[in-house]
């Protein structure tokens, strides 16, 4: 054999050694195939499939039952598990609205269009997220405000997608208004059909929307064990509620009141009422009669049509929830006294102007079912004299002072809390000086546009906002998604949020955003001390 040709043997053999050997380590150390991203739009619930609609980076779930329709025998009751469904449901439309009052005089529509019709029907929830692969992301479940007679988790400023493209998920929910969500009769309680629970079937309706969420979240990429529940004026109350609420324990990880009120206010069933006090079935009583049906048997009563029902409802006052010892075993503020309510994080805070819209005259008119002349009397000076008392008492009493009892009540309870004022004021507001300091003018539910990064102009704020308005905004966003991530507002390039210790609250106003000490405390504890020395029994209390 020559030498060329042995070198060529040769070289083969090292060659086809080498590929052998190639081969073996390829077999042995090949990378498992990775799986696949998860796809979000199309999801399997404890229901049935639900596919999403994705637009604009964002996957969006509209439309999505968390409870059976309370119609027939199901209304006055205890939400009932949504049936379950093989067909999928493409969740590309809101759901019904729930039953709302008609258009009242002083109560304009709003600018948005409310496309979705009313109906009984409409325990539906909304869920947004971003379109990317992430899992395990914080829940914000956001609870609408109304006043428990109106309102819907489908206003257009209250769209979630610019807080899920913060890295979270929104979920807003419906649930029963009016006469539909607070309703309580002799015979309804007579035969008490879902083990005490009675009259708050709104509050029970969100309780079923987070059992709903703690049981399906994670389909949609959520992390079932952080979830906060947030919510602005009937959804601050609401957020009030379900921090005390037992049957609440554990569904969520944080809260966020925003302008929630009805904290020191209740009202109690008949089988806790102390004598000669009024009950909540004398409200179901009063609205039979007002539908002309006295005698009427409580089936009778379900079958009547819900127009029927709207329109004998006295819509004067706002609803109060009410203790019913097991949903609310007592009331929120004495929940709170006691130490009782769920040991969470929060965020609380009003806007600087909640009622200064309405009429002086008027408002002094209403403090007078609280208050008496000497307590207004004493008041006076705290403000500058009465003009400035009766612009501004109402606002302390039904949301400023009650966000700082709520603080201190919860901060005692060894809770993290952070107190919020805001006063991003509409073109055309008044700023006042008090003696404590300005009010720069913004009225109720103000913030939810700058919360939510939805200008629609529904609450007076500019349609195009400027830099100082989207500046606030995007603070607003990162404060509530970071508080919602890791129960801290704070984070990277925002100013410091300092915890409330009974002294700091963040202003957002056009002067800046800044964490301060409190110059209005001194004046809300002399409104504390004095409501609860000059305080109106609570029997006789219909509204706030």
């Amino acid at each position: 054999m020559s030498i060329q040709r042995s070198l060529v043997v040769v070289l083969g053999v090292v060659l086809a050694g080498a590929s052998a050997l190639s081969g073996c380590q390829s077999r042995d150390t090949a990378l498992p195939e990775a799986a696949p991203e998860p796809d979000f739009s199309l999801v399997t619930t404890g229901q049935g499939p639900v596919r999403g609609v994705v637009a604009e980076s964002i996957v969006a779930y509209k439309g999505v039952p968390y409870a059976a329709a309370p119609v027939g025998e199901l209304r006055w009751r205890a939400p009932q598990p949504a049936a379950p469904r093989e067909a999928l449901l493409v969740a590309d439309e809101y759901g019904n609205r729930c039953m709302q009052p008609p258009e009242r005089e002083g109560f304009p529509a709003p600018k948005e269009a409310f496309t979705q019709p009313q109906s009984e029907d409409c325990l539906y929830l909304n869920i947004y997220r971003p379109e990317t692969a992430a899992s395990d992301l914080p829940v914000m479940v956001w609870i609408p405000g109304g006043g428990l007679v109106s309102g819907s988790g489908a206003r257009p400023v209250n769209h979630g997608g610019n807080l899920a493209r913060e890295g979270v998920i929104v979920v807003s929910i419906n649930y029963r208004l009016g006469s539909f969500g607070f309703f309580a009769h002799p015979e309804l309680s007579a035969r008490n059909p879902d083990g005490g629970r009675l009259y708050n079937y709104g509050l029970m309706d969100q309780i079923a929307a987070l059992q709903w969420v703690r049981d399906n979240i994670s389909a949609f990429g959520g992390d079932p064990g952080r979830v906060t529940v947030f919510g602005e004026s009937a959804g601050g109350a609401s957020v009030y509620a379900l921090l005390a609420s037992p049957l609440a324990r554990g569904l969520f990880s944080g809260a966020i009141a925003q302008s929630g009120y009805g904290f020191r206010l209740y009202q109690n069933i008949a089988a806790r009422v102390a004598p000669g006090e009024a009950s909540v079935e004398q409200g179901g009583v009063a609205l039979v009669e007002r539908m002309q049906m006295p005698e009427a048997s409580l089936a009778t009563l379900r079958a009547q049509p819900a127009e029927v029902v709207v329109a004998a409802t006295d819509f004067s006052n706002f609803i109060q929830f009410a203790v019913d010892g097991v949903v609310l075993e007592q009331s929120i503020h004495d929940t709170f006294a006691s130490g009782l309510q769920a040991p969470v994080p929060v965020i609380v805070g009003s806007t600087d102007a909640e009622t200064a819209m309405v009429p002086p005259e008027a408002q002094r008119a209403g403090m007078a079912r609280y208050l008496s002349d000497a307590a207004m009397t004493a008041l006076a000076p705290w403000y500058g004299g009465e003009a400035l008392r009766d612009t501004f008492l109402q606002s302390d009493f039904g949301f400023h002072s009650q966000v700082r009892t709520a603080g201190l009540a919860h901060e005692k309870a060894g809770n993290p809390v952070y107190v919020f004022r805001f006063g991003m004021a509409p073109e055309g507001s008044t700023r006042r000086e008090l003696n404590d300091g300005p009010v720069y003018g913004a009225p109720h539910a103000a913030d939810m546009p700058y919360v939510f990064g939805n200008f629609t102009g529904d609450h007076l704020e500019p349609t195009e906002p400027g830099p100082v308005e989207r500046q606030v905004s995007r603070q607003m966003m990162a404060y509530w998604t970071n508080f919602a991530k890791t129960g801290d507002p704070n984070g990277e390039g925002l100013p410091r949020w300092q915890q409330s210790q009974g002294r700091y609250t963040m202003m957002f106003t056009p002067d800046g955003t800044e964490s301060r000490a409190d110059n209005w405390a001194a004046r809300l504890d002399e409104l504390n001390s004095v409501v609860s020395s000059d305080r109106v029994p609570a029997g006789q209390i219909s509204g706030e």
